[in-house]
């Protein structure tokens, strides 16, 4: 039930950002790349018990309509200053927008056509376009999460519960290890030991809860192949796909949907990627092609890489190299971390 709640609301994310798409695009791929805003306060604690995704019910506002008449969710987003703003979902489409700020325990809410509800006790109640909402918190988990290392692939980050993890293959030991099996960004970006050509890459991440941040102020890493290419990672939770959100092949190629989960819950990238190809005389003659499956959704399918990206956008192109992951001055954690090689 809950893997059909959340393939639902994605594929009603999908229909709800097709229109700003293009426009969202256009402007991150003018925009300066990696730019570094400032970094906003951390709430170590990931659960407020307000923000996240909410699933249940919604029925007609009226007797003339039976209840249930459809699957709703919601999605819950902190907002700079302490506010929240609310995406209401019916049957996988966006049927309004809320917003509201905590007073006591309660978070009332209301739309600008009058929509009105109420988030306490990480129950959500609303009323919005013809329907009444009764949604109950829930937490998404990736069909990958957890996944074990296959026969010979390289294990980058061993995962073990109550154990802190090896950094014996990357560059930077700097970063911070923990008994939750995770090690979290810090002093600089990591790169593996070994260069890879054509691969399949499992990882997992975890995006810190900071709700003061805006835009690429939130959870911000990537995931570089080869150190020029980036798979953007950032806290891109209810927002429409762009070339500069979570799982985009940054500043070229947005995400078909949004798949991301809400900050401070575990995420998977299984990234498949062919490196470009060159010549006898080291010209370019294919250009390297990337799939990303998020959270068990496939959101780049077989994705023409044009070239690097972002700041990367001046170096040449390579058939083999590191696997980079970006210190943003965000502490955003990693875990399970493995990799196979691939042949033609």
């Amino acid at each position: 039930m809950r893997r059909s709640i959340v393939a639902l609301l994605l594929a009603g994310l999908m229909a709800a950002g097709l229109a700003a798409w293009a426009a969202a695009a256009e402007k991150a791929a003018t925009a300066k790349p990696d730019a570094k805003p400032p970094v906003p306060k951390v709430v170590e604690e990931p659960d407020d018990g307000i923000h996240g995704l909410y699933a249940g019910k919604a029925g007609g506002a009226n007797t003339e309509m039976p209840w249930p008449i459809t699957s709703a969710s919601a999605q819950v987003i902190s907002q700079a200053g302490g506010g929240y703003k609310v995406n209401l979902l019916a049957d996988g489409k966006k049927k309004a927008e809320l917003a509201g700020k905590l007073e006591g325990t309660r978070v009332a809410l209301a739309g600008g056509g009058g929509e009105k509800g109420a988030i306490e006790n990480k129950k959500l109640t609303a009323e919005a376009a013809g329907l009444k909402f009764d949604l109950a918190y829930t937490t998404p988990k990736s069909p990958t999460d957890g996944a074990k290392p296959p026969p010979g692939a390289v294990v980058l980050l061993p995962f073990e519960e109550g154990k802190a993890p090896s950094l014996d293959e990357w560059t930077n030991t700097a970063w911070q290890t923990s008994t939750d099996g995770s090690m979290t960004v810090a002093k600089g970006d990591n790169f593996t030991q070994r260069h890879f050509g054509d691969f399949k890459l499992h990882l997992e991440f975890r995006i810190p809860f900071e709700p003061s941040g805006k835009g690429q102020g939130r959870g911000n890493s990537g995931v570089y192949i080869f150190n020029l290419y980036e798979i953007q990672i950032l806290d891109s939770f209810g927002r429409p796909p762009a070339a500069s959100e979570c799982a985009a092949v940054y500043t070229q190629t947005p995400p078909k949907v949004n798949a991301c989960f809400p900050p401070g819950l575990w995420q998977t990238y299984d990234i498949t990627f062919r490196a470009a190809r060159f010549d006898a005389d080291g010209k370019k003659t294919t250009d390297a092609v990337v799939t990303v499956v998020q959270n068990g959704v496939t959101v780049q399918d077989q994705t023409v890489v044009k070239g690097p990206t972002g700041a990367a956008r001046s170096k040449p192109e390579v058939k083999a190299g590191q696997i980079k992951l970006q210190d943003h001055q965000h502490p955003v954690k990693f875990r399970n971390i493995w990799i196979q090689k691939l042949r033609d």
